[in-house]
């Protein structure tokens, strides 16, 4: 890989990472609900199932993506299940100004997990890495220096974008001191759950 294509890969996937999809709508979601633990949860779940979609889509195995499609159903529906489950406790919650936070408790590892079956679940992030890659490196002829560098560049931005989408909507939660604008950000936030839920489950 020249150093001019790596330059060109990192800033295809800063892009690709800043658009908003039902992955970054989740993290949003799980931060204005129950702060920035929970998002950063749920980035990790993603970004641990982009980087395994990512070995494989280096190491040509979308063939064992084929041999238990059956599996990526479930992945999806648990991480879409998960969500829409969130996103109606939250609609539902009663805004506490004391504690100024919806009265979801904390589970980072839930969003862990939650994110990643949301990956895991997605199957097309292996033909969309698969695509995308050879823009940018000669997938015929890899070598470790190349996908140590490749790996490098893709996963702390896959990992990082996510985070300060999580971080700007926690400081705003932060913000929020009047009990009316807390009910109102705990439906927009359990809408969004809802709602990126049953686009994951549609994909």
């Amino acid at each position: 890989m020249t150093l001019e294509s790596g330059i060109a890969l990192a800033l295809a996937t800063l892009v690709f990472a800043c658009i908003p999809g039902p992955g970054i709508s989740a993290v949003v979601a799980q931060s204005l609900a129950r702060g920035f633990k929970a998002g950063a949860g749920f980035t990790c779940g993603l970004a641990l199932g982009d980087v395994c979609y990512l070995l494989t889509a280096l190491f040509g195995m979308g063939w064992v993506a084929s041999q238990i499609g059956p599996y990526f159903a479930v992945l999806k529906w648990a991480g879409a299940a998960y969500l829409i489950y969130m996103g109606v406790k939250c609609w539902r919650a009663r805004p506490n100004f004391e504690q100024a936070r919806c009265d979801l408790p904390v589970r980072p590892g839930r969003s862990f997990l939650a994110g990643l079956c949301v990956t895991l679940g997605n199957p097309k992030a292996i033909a969309f890495y698969c695509g995308f890659l050879p823009g940018f490196v000669d997938m015929a002829s890899l070598t470790a220096t190349d996908v140590a560098l490749v790996m490098g560049i893709i996963v702390p931005i896959i990992g990082t974008v996510p985070l300060v989408y999580a971080w700007l909507a926690a400081r705003g939660r932060n913000a929020i001191r009047s009990t009316r604008l807390w009910k109102i950000m705990n439906r927009t936030a359990g809408t969004i759950m809802i709602g990126a839920g049953a686009a994951i489950a549609s994909e």
